[in-house]
């Protein structure tokens, strides 16, 4: 490789013109975008000794939303199922309690752009996904008291925006 093009293609990456690739991040690290109405979803690490595989937040600045979630196993459908929570009650709480603050529950499906695989989310540590689908997660929020304040109705795809420090 010429000087020249690799000093091309590093100013290109210090200005960000080069596109970010999932694979070079960890799930766990991963912030995602969807496109409608600008929701970004940002993993962290769930932890140590947790019945949690991922802990997310849901960002909306413009609707002001601002909510937690966590993905957890279910054994009896063999799925990650993932539920997105609105002030929560702490403490010892009822499965009525959680269903009044849930704002979305469901399987997060990994998508490969390149292959066109679309799979079950990878655990922690793997690398990220391209693409996130969350069936019925527009409807939901538009539904919720988040959607009144949304400019537009959210979409149930996310994809790699940038891995976060």
């Amino acid at each position: 490789m010429t000087p020249r093009l690799t000093s091309s293609i590093a100013a290109a990456w210090i200005a960000g013109a080069l596109p970010v690739i999932a694979a070079d991040c960890v799930v766990e690290k991963a912030v995602y975008a969807e496109a409608e109405a600008g929701i970004e979803l940002h993993f962290a690490p769930s932890g140590e000794d947790t019945p949690v595989s991922h802990h997310f937040s849901l960002l909306a600045p413009s609707a002001g939303m601002n909510v937690d979630g966590h993905v957890l196993y279910d054994p009896e459908i063999e799925r990650p199922v993932a539920m997105a929570l609105d002030n929560c009650p702490d403490g010892d709480v009822t499965g009525s309690d959680i269903a009044a603050c849930t704002v979305w529950k469901g399987i997060i499906y990994a998508a490969d752009r390149g292959t066109g695989t679309v799979g079950l989310l990878p655990e922690e540590g793997a690398d990220a996904p391209d693409t996130l689908i969350l069936p019925g997660f527009g409807p939901a929020i538009a539904a919720s008291a988040f959607g009144a304040a949304m400019t537009a109705t959210p979409g149930d795809v996310f994809t790699f925006k940038q891995c976060s420090p």
